[in-house]
């Protein structure tokens, strides 16, 4: 079952550090909550991948909601079209596709990086939360896990994974990976968003943050 989002706030210069949803009605079936005793984390999941409304790689893409997002894919667009080798143009273009909700748009720019650069974590890392967006949860885990099993200091693998733990409940799983995420660099961005987050789990903080404290 494809899961359901609701966007809080986008941080468009930093895809996954700084967007912030809600699991909506529906998610894993019943949109229940984790787990007693996190009401707080249950209510907001760190950033990890802008709203899903049902709309994987398989299906038609909804345009970008966001008039800004629309415009920087079309630039990025042309920029690949110019320099269509560019590995660095393409995962900028997945991220912006992804943000804009195109994530058939944004798989097929990120499998694009691994044919011209095959073993890319940012890639991998970020091709796997398109599907899980798109329902396929165990393939994104399971291809998180390979990227840790090979790169295990990578930040972004552990918050991602995280991200998917959460969503399917197991909210211990999902804590360790934020305090993971939150040791290996306190000062980035992900860094700052895991540590406010194992706070709300750890109850010494109410809400979650917003994303603008993130910029």
């Amino acid at each position: 079952m494809k899961k359901h989002y609701v966007l809080i706030g986008i941080g468009v210069a930093a895809l996954v550090a700084a967007t912030v949803v809600v699991i909506g009605a529906g998610t894993d079936g019943d949109g229940a909550t984790a787990a007693s005793g996190t009401a707080a984390v249950t209510q907001s999941v760190p950033p990890g991948h802008p709203p899903v409304n049902g709309n994987g790689e398989g299906e038609a893409d909804p345009p970008p909601t966001d008039p800004s997002v629309q415009r920087t894919i079309k630039q990025l667009k042309a920029a690949v079209e110019a320099d269509p080798q560019d590995p660095d143009l393409l995962l900028k273009l997945g991220d912006a596709c992804f943000l804009g909700q195109r994530y058939r748009e944004a798989g097929r720019a990120f499998r694009s990086v691994l044919r011209l650069a095959p073993g890319n974590a940012a890639a991998t890392v970020r091709l796997a939360m398109v599907w899980h967006a798109d329902g396929d949860s165990p393939r994104a885990l399971a291809t998180l896990k390979d990227v840790l099993a090979t790169t295990p200091q990578d930040q972004e693998a552990h918050y991602c994974l995280a991200i998917v733990y959460f969503s399917q409940g197991d909210t211990k799983r999902a804590e360790a990976e934020w305090i993971t995420a939150a040791r290996l660099d306190p000062e980035s961005a992900i860094g700052r968003r895991s540590r406010s987050f194992v706070d709300l789990f750890e109850g010494r903080q109410s809400t979650p943050p917003s994303a603008a404290s993130e910029e």
